[in-house]
Formats: structure tokens, sequence, C-alpha cells
């Protein structure tokens, strides 16, 4: 079981190791935008896109990792959990092999598929063999990851994820101010990979002295053991693969690959969202799959209540400053020849995310009550009709075509499926989830996305730190409308100072008592 002072001290760690991830790519990218040029960033962000496909190739076996040591180290079970952490070793181990051979292929590919000028032809074979390797070393040790997850280490995973992030700005810095192109950049990466990935591997072996890798190969039932957890969450990750990296490639492949770094700076501030969010919700799997073993159905539901509420008061602020002040931002920030082209891409992007981020807790929900093989099969369906849009579309209308091909299919999932499964899985009235948790949220909201509205006009800011501070300042309005529209649970957080409970106004430390 977490411990309160741990759960704080993780999510504490998790928000310094994103703030601190989100903070260096805020600086970095400019820079590396500018370094680069618009075609050699391209370059850079398709042959990540690439490899990123790769990730594939895990068949969710992390997760089957984390599962299995949790359970078994908990039963004190050391030789079922080695046998578990070996298994998905040698099977990533054998995969990362797969993985390089496929990265020495790739390139032939990329370069008639992206239509890659001569000049950066000899680059981007270098770059996707040595990024092949980062990633194959990655996915062969990312198992010890997992251990850590599992034994609930998060100050560990956090600590080196702080670590690598440092040195792999540091380095990117050097090599770019030295004129350095991509290619160094990715064998950068590569260093600094394998050092990240030989501390996992020291501190998961330290934390777990009982933990053996074992050299004889994997017996079946331990495989079937593994697969059958892992399965629909590989499917999962299939869908997932597809969604966020699809448009990039699209983009390259029908218009250009200078076209891409556009396209990448919206979905950039897309993904810093998205994670800020995410960022909040780590305890909800775990805490779902709590409640439900205990039957605490009431508890659940006030989870997802609560939990839906927390993210959408989180992530609905900054994408409706995004939405109206986005332009801006991305012209003080990155250039103004990026302002116009990127700003609309990122406005047809946030309509999506604004109903995913409505949905993150139901996700979890489902995903901690094992309930996750239909979201698996949905999630298919979103990723086959984004893949077809996309191209349809830009052929069409070009760049933002393929933002059109992404938003449709999700907001038609998030609208009409997860409500209707969220409620029947916890047998809830729809109108009390959407009134209780959606409406109320949006209309918290509301008078801070006008207030950014009316700044927009009549308030433009002359550089990056007005534009924040005008944010500051609106964020008066924001407080004043959540207020409004939770009045009694602010009157109770301010009468009470709670215990952590992952930022949910439940009092889940009290809760088997009151019942």
């Amino acid at each position: 079981m977490l411990k309160g002072p741990g759960i704080g001290r993780s999510v504490a760690l998790n928000w310094t190791a994103l703030a601190i991830s989100i903070g260096v790519a805020f600086f970095l990218s400019p820079f590396v935008v500018h370094r680069l040029g618009n075609v050699a960033y391209g370059v850079w962000t398709l042959v990540n896109s690439m490899i990123g496909y790769m990730g594939l190739l895990d068949l969710g076996l992390r997760g089957a990792v984390t599962r299995f040591v949790s359970r078994d180290h908990s039963q004190g079970k050391h030789l079922e959990a080695s046998r578990a952490v070996s298994a998905a070793f040698w099977l990533r181990a054998a995969i990362g092999l797969i993985v390089i051979g496929i990265a020495l292929v790739m390139p032939l590919i990329a370069i008639a598929m992206f239509h890659i000028s001569p000049e950066m032809q000899s680059a981007t074979r270098w770059t996707i063999g040595v990024a092949g390797m980062s990633f194959a070393v990655t996915l062969a040790f990312g198992v010890f990851g997992g251990v850590l997850a599992a034994l609930q280490r998060f100050d560990l995973l956090s600590g080196v994820g702080i670590v690598q992030t440092l040195l792999r700005a540091t380095g990117a810095v050097w090599l770019l101010k030295s004129g350095h192109g991509i290619v160094s950049l990715a064998v950068w990466e590569l260093i600094v990979v394998v050092f990240a990935n030989i501390a996992l591997t020291t501190l998961s072996l330290r934390v777990y002295r009982e933990l053996q890798i074992l050299f004889q190969p994997p017996d079946s039932a331990t495989l079937r053991q593994l697969w059958g957890f892992s399965s629909y969450l590989l499917l999962v990750n299939v869908c997932g693969q597809i969604v966020y990296y699809t448009d990039n490639v699209v983009v390259g492949a029908f218009v250009s690959a200078g076209a891409v770094t556009f396209f990448t700076i919206a979905g950039g501030l897309i993904e810093y969202a998205r994670q800020v969010v995410a960022a909040l919700g780590g305890i909800l799997f775990s805490l779902a799959s709590s409640l439900e073993a205990q039957g605490r159905q009431t508890e659940l539901r006030r989870l997802l209540i609560q939990g839906t509420r927390a993210t959408l008061l989180v992530g609905l602020p900054i994408q409706t400053a995004l939405f109206f002040g986005g332009h801006t931002f991305i012209g003080l920030w990155v250039g103004p020849e990026y302002a116009s082209i990127s700003g609309k891409v990122l406005q047809i992007l946030l309509v999506a995310q604004v109903f995913a981020i409505a949905n993150y807790t139901s996700f979890n929900v489902v995903c901690g009550l094992g309930k996750h093989k239909p979201v698996a099969l949905i999630g298919l369906a979103e990723a086959a009709a984004n893949l077809v849009l996309s191209i349809v579309l830009v052929r069409q209308i070009g760049l933002v075509g393929v933002a059109w091909g992404t938003v449709i299919p999700s907001m038609a999932i998030h609208l009409l499926f997860w409500p209707r499964y969220i409620c029947k899985t916890l047998e809830m009235p729809i109108r009390d989830y959407v009134w209780g948790a959606w409406i109320r949220s949006g209309l918290a909201v509301t008078p801070f996305g006008f207030a950014c509205y009316l700044a927009d006009r009549f308030w433009v800011p002359a550089n990056l730190l007005y534009f924040f501070m005008h944010m500051a300042v609106l964020c008066s309005t924001l407080l004043v409308g959540i207020a409004v529209s939770f009045p009694d649970e602010v009157y109770r957080q301010l009468r009470r100072p709670s215990r952590f409970t992952g930022g949910l106004d439940v009092p889940f430390g009290h809760a088997k008592r009151a019942e």
C-alpha cells in the first residue's frame, strides 16, 4: 500500500520533473528551431516520430512488469517476480535487436517518402540509425523502470528523469552552438540514454535486493501470464502511437519536411498541456482499483466526479489561454513567422483536447477496474479514422486538414462513447455525471475565457514576460468563477485543512470509517 507521505512526495517529485522538462523544452525549442532551420528541424522531428512508432514493440510488457512485481513483492514471492522481470527483459532485448535492424533499413523509406533533399540524406541515415540504437537500449532496460514503479520508488524515477533532461539539454545547447547538427544530437542522446538506463538498472537491483535476473529462457506459464495482462494494454498503446505520431508523418509525406516544424510547434504545446493534466492523475488508477476491491461503489462515483473536476479545472484554463492567445504566444516564443499557421493549427487541435481531458479520469478509472477491453477496441477505430481523415483532408485543405483529421474522430469518441460507457460501468445517471463534472467545471472557467478573449483583442503583450503577467492578472477571474460554481466545496476547503488526497476533494482516508 502507498502511504500518504509517500504519495505526496512522489507527486511533488513528478511535478518537479515535469516542470523541469517543460521548462527546458520551452526555452530550448526556439533555440533548436533557429539553429537547425525549418528543414533540418523538420527532419529531426520526423526521425523521432518514426522511431516513436517502434514503441509499439514494447508489447505492453513494462505495464505487466509493474503489475506482477507489485503483487509478488508484497506477497514475498521473489522468485515469481524475478521470472516476470527476466522474461520481459529478454523479450525486450530481443525486440531491441529487431529495432536496430529496422533502423538500418528505415532511412531508405524515409528519404523516399518525405522527399529529403540530397544535402540532408546522409545526416538522415546516420540520425535514424543512432536514434534506433537509443530506443533499443531504452526498450531492453526499461523493465527496471517498471520495477521501481512497482515498488513505488517514484522519487528515484523522477530523479533519474530530471538528470537525464538536464544532461540532454546541456549537451544540445553546446553542440548546436558549436555548429553541429542532428547527427551529433542523436549521438549525445544515445550517450545520455545509456547512462540513464544504467542508473535505473543499478537502483532497481539495490532497492529490490531479492530480485534476480535469470538467464534461462522464460517458461510458457510466465509468458502466458505476461501476455494475458499486456495484450489489450498493447492495443491501447498501438492506438495512442498512431494518434500521437501520425500527424507529423502525414504532414511530412503530403506537404513537406519544412511544414512539419509549423505543425510540431502547435502539437508540442498540446503535449505540454496534456502532460500537466496527466501528472495530476497518477493516483487515480490505483485508487480506483482499491475502491473497487473493497466494493465501495459510491466512493468510485465520487472519485469520477471529483477527479474529472480536478483535471478540467487544471486543464481547461491552460487550453483556454492557448486558444485565445496561442498565436500571440507562439509569435513571442518562437518567432512571428510561425504565429499565424501554427496558431491556427493549435486552435483546431485544442477543440478535441477539451473533451480528452474531460475523460482523463474516466480512462484511469476504467483501467483500474480492468474494464479496458472496449477502450482498446474503440481506440483502434479512432486511430484508423484519424489516419484516413488526415490523408484525405491534407489533400483538400493542406496543413489544417491534418489537424481536423485528428479532431473529428477524437470528438466523436469522447462525446459519444466515453460518458455512456463510464456511467454504465459505475451504474450512475449520465446527467449527474455530465452536469456535476463537465458543465459546472466549464461554467467555472467561462469568466476566465471571456477575459482571455478581451485581452487578446485589446491588451496585446510586447514580450513573453508581459504575456505571463497578463495571464497572472486574468487568473483572478478564474478564482471568481470557481468560487461561484463550487461555493460549498470552496467553503469546506477553506474551513478544513485536508490531508493529501491527490488533489481531490474526497476524504478517502476516512471513507471506510464513515461507511
